[in-house]
């Protein structure tokens, strides 16, 4: 959003909008008019002092040196409407510059000429209002604004402005129609068809009259250019309603002429209703300040029918020398930049390659401890995977042998295997040879081989009438089967109720079956195989330990 000042004056009064433009809208600060003061120097006849009256009425405001848009009344330009033949716009400022000399003789090599296209169809002949501006004039114009503190960014026709704001906002239902605005002693009268101005007039008023007088001018004048205005222009077609720009009380006995004596619709036209202005803001005779509020809203959309300080031109001559120039230069630059790519590319790889070398060896040399480290570490485990758990062995063993009334252990050795795992020697006594194929069915398994060596009968015994002699080869458990839980490996061959009772801690001792008393001879079953197996616990551990490297 940026602030502009939109500035127009006349022989009486100058006017000044203060707005914010962008995004094709605008917002008013300010609006104001203040009447020109005469002044005389060395007896000559009074003359308004315009910069000095804009000046003082713009310090009031405390605006500073804005960018300007500088309105430019009818009276101050030749304006022409002419055919031309058939064209391209590109050749249009040509065509209009000497067709506009030929035909006023008020315009020269050095006045400057901006138009406006009627029509679009460069095969067909092309319709064109042009205005042109005197040397001496844009130079007055520029010196006023210089004395007043202006800063002039544009110089703009006031009917084109006033047209524009019209056609961008009232959006009106009719084809064609008259616009009508009065400016002290002056009115535009404009013709638009389907949304683009086709004819300019601007007469001017008589000054000391009364309403009715101006009244019945302003009726003649629009009667006159509903008749002046060419066919060609309008296409055939009729006005169908003729707008006022300001206020309803302002114009009542205007429109209701216009509706009695031409037969025409007659509407009016509010520029701040149409731009949502605070009505605070709002000054009297509103439709004053039309041309400044579309000066205003041609900023903001980024289009202005006439400017005379940016006419139109025709394109100039390719210059091919300095298309050459500019090649040269681009492709010097691109070559530069391209060698500078490649070095900062390459000097980039090798930055990340002796940075990867140095992490290279610091790992090279890392690896190296570390393999010494793993050889270690393959022995221990390799050491490990001969080893034979011989208490959970023992345990094992000992839930699995036959009960005492059949199997009663007389001795024991365990050894460990140069292959890994280990050998349980044992000999007893049983009951009768099916025992022993009993006991050896209940060992046997992934883990355990069992060979029998002898079975001989003992004569004379009434309980216990063969002996035997077992060796057992025991393989050392895998890593994997240790981490399942060595409970799981060893009870897993049991009955569920008598799995849950293995894995079951022991209980507490009960104090009053531990208490003195007399002693039963009388051994209950099992007893002495389990006393056994205690008794072998700590020879088990000796040999262990003495068979461990």
């Amino acid at each position: 959003m940026a602030r502009m000042l939109a500035v127009d004056w006349d022989r009486h009064e100058a006017r000044y909008v203060l707005g914010t433009t962008g995004a094709g809208k605008v917002q008013v600060h300010a609006v104001g008019a203040v009447s020109l003061v005469d002044v005389s120097e060395g007896g000559s006849e009074p003359q308004p002092d315009l910069s000095g009256s804009l000046a003082a009425a713009l310090a009031d405001e405390k605006i500073g040196r804005l960018p300007a848009l500088i309105g430019v009344e009818r009276s101050s330009i030749e304006l022409l409407h002419f055919t031309l033949p058939p064209a391209k716009d590109s050749e249009l400022p040509v065509l209009v510059a000497n067709q506009a000399m030929r035909e006023s003789q008020l315009i020269g090599e050095q006045s400057v000429i901006d138009f406006v296209p009627i029509d679009d169809n460069p095969a067909a002949p092309r319709n064109v209002i042009a205005a042109a501006l005197s040397p001496e004039e844009r130079g007055r114009i520029q010196a006023t604004c210089e004395a007043a503190g202006l800063k002039p960014a544009r110089l703009l026709l006031r009917p084109f402005a006033a047209a524009s704001l019209f056609v961008r906002t009232a959006s009106p239902a009719e084809e064609s129609c008259l616009l009508v605005n009065r400016v002290t002693d002056q009115a535009d009268l404009t013709i638009v068809v389907e949304g683009r101005p086709v004819f300019f007039r601007t007469v001017r008023l008589p000054e000391n009259a009364d309403e009715a007088q101006l009244t019945e001018r302003l009726l003649m004048e629009i009667n006159r250019t509903l008749a002046a205005a060419p066919q060609t222009h309008l296409g055939g077609e009729t006005v169908e309603c003729v707008y006022l720009f300001g206020r309803a009380d302002d114009h009542q006995d205007l429109m209701e002429r216009i509706r009695d004596d031409l037969y025409l619709t007659a509407k009016v036209f509010d520029p701040f209703d149409a731009l949502r202005v605070d009505d605070a803001l709002v000054p009297e005779d509103s439709g004053r300040f039309v041309p400044l509020l579309g000066m205003l809203l041609d900023e903001a959309a980024g289009s202005h029918a006439v400017d005379f300080l940016h006419p139109r031109e025709k394109p100039r001559p390719v210059n091919r020398a300095r298309i050459a120039a500019i090649v040269g230069a681009v492709l010097a630059a691109v070559i530069l930049g391209v060698a500078y790519e490649r070095w900062s590319t390459w000097s980039e790889i090798d930055a990340k390659y002796d940075a990867k070398k140095e992490e290279y060896d610091k790992l090279k040399k890392a690896t190296a401890k570390a393999d010494d480290l793993k050889k270690l570490v393959d022995g221990i485990e390799r050491w490990k995977a001969r080893e034979v758990v011989w208490l959970d062995e023992l345990r094992d063993l000992s839930l699995r042998l036959p009960s005492s009334r059949d199997v009663v252990l007389s001795g024991m050795s365990l050894s460990l295997a140069q292959s890994g795992g280990g050998t349980i020697d044992f000999e007893g006594l049983m009951r009768a040879p099916g025992v022993l194929v009993n006991l050896e069915k209940k060992i046997r398994d992934d883990y355990r081989q069992v060979r029998s060596k002898g079975v001989r009968n003992r004569r004379g015994e009434r309980e216990y009438t063969w002996t035997f002699d077992t060796t057992l080869s025991v393989k050392p458990r895998s890593l994997k089967a240790e981490k399942a839980g060595r409970e799981r490996r060893y009870v897993s061959h049991l009955p569920p109720e008598e799995q849950l009772a293995a894995r079951s801690p022991p209980k507490a001792p009960d104090p009053k079956r531990d208490e003195p008393g007399p002693k039963s001879s009388k051994k209950r079953p099992g007893e002495a195989k389990e006393t056994f197996v205690k008794a072998s616990a700590a020879n088990v551990v000796d040999q262990v330990k003495k068979a461990s490297p």
